[in-house]
């Protein structure tokens, strides 16, 4: 793999200074980060379970090549774990309740990785015993998945690289900022989790990724608590929001390779015909409107960068008010 281009555009927000520890913090609430954690522990699934299933059990025959390869994408995306929670745990330093929050929040994400990093390498051996050659020299299935590991931590690797060179919270973003991107990151990680397993024929990821979106729906709705409890302490900072929310991008746009052709094969796999791609973007524009009220949504769809993954010189084209309005409207007359 090689380096990815290192991104530093910050067109709505460049103009902010730096902020000290103590102006990084939210809103305190002990009661939000105990509601989280009994959640956590109402809804909490074995990661060892799923550890535990042998490759026999996984249908490979109703796995499709893009099934594979969306796996692998999210797989790399999650596996740079550790440095969204150096990164956060950083920025929140002088807030407690939040850095309380991100070490749940940590765990929770530690398994998703593990899970699918531990599901890709059993497809990948069986894929590869099902099309073996039959010689006198074929690797035992504990010789392959040694192979297989040793070429996803190189994966790996190259992610983490590529993270230490282009990703981190800009230090220059209000915790507003901060909670309001998470906030529709963790909701576009859940839509896809949520939708892709409808599309699957693989039974064991429809279940993994139907737990995923589960974990991810609840880290969504945490962060846009913190968002409105700042806006509901301090109002004047909506457009401080939503100049960062133009500036929204995913992730995986700064750490893997071939990105835009890995976020493509997402989105088809996930919404593979038109009317399931025009229902997840009125599901987008609900979200947003529900974060910022419906003139400010379509503010930051019409004005920001998230069609290019905050790349503000992406060939994506925007959505016109018009467009958004007709395809609204269309889902709500349907």
């Amino acid at each position: 793999m090689s380096k990815l281009p290192l991104k530093t555009s910050y067109p709505f927000t460049g103009h902010q200074p730096a902020l000290t520890a103590l102006e990084r913090r939210t809103v305190p609430s002990r009661d939000d980060v105990i509601e989280f954690y009994r959640a956590h522990e109402r809804m909490s699934w074995s990661l060892t379970e799923l550890l535990d299933i042998p490759p026999s059990e996984i249908d490979v025959e109703a796995l499709t090549e893009a099934d594979v390869y969306v796996v692998e994408s999210t797989m790399l995306v999650e596996s740079n774990n550790p440095d969204y929670v150096a990164n956060l745990l950083e920025y929140f330093a002088a807030d407690q309740h939040a850095c309380d929050f991100n070490m749940m929040w940590a765990v929770e994400e530690w398994k998703h990785y593990y899970a699918l990093r531990d599901y890709l390498a059993k497809v990948r051996v069986a894929l590869y015993e099902s099309n073996g050659t039959n010689g006198d020299a074929e690797p035992t299935q504990l010789h392959l998945r040694d192979l297989v590991e040793a070429a996803l931590s190189d994966q790996i690797d190259d992610v983490r690289a590529n993270s230490a060179e282009n990703w981190g919270i800009p230090l220059h973003y209000m915790p507003v900022q901060v909670v309001a991107n998470t906030t529709l990151q963790e909701f576009v990680t859940a839509e896809f989790y949520r939708n892709h397993a409808r599309q699957t024929g693989e039974p064991v990821l429809r279940k993994l990724e139907h737990l995923l979106a589960k974990d991810e729906a609840r880290h969504e709705m945490f962060y846009e608590q913190k968002m409105r409890d700042v806006l509901d302490a301090q109002p004047e900072l909506m457009p401080d929001a939503i100049a960062a929310l133009k500036e929204f991008g995913m992730p995986g746009a700064y750490l893997v390779d071939r990105y835009d052709e890995r976020r493509t094969a997402m989105e088809n796999a996930a919404f593979p015909t038109v009317s399931a791609k025009r229902a997840a973007f009125v599901r987008l524009f609900a979200k947003l409107e529900r974060m910022v009220g419906r003139d400010r949504a379509m503010e930051v769809l019409t004005e920001g960068n998230y069609l290019g993954d905050s790349d503000d010189s992406s060939r994506r084209k925007r959505p016109s008010q018009a467009l958004i309005s007709r395809l609204i409207t269309a889902k709500i007359a349907g």
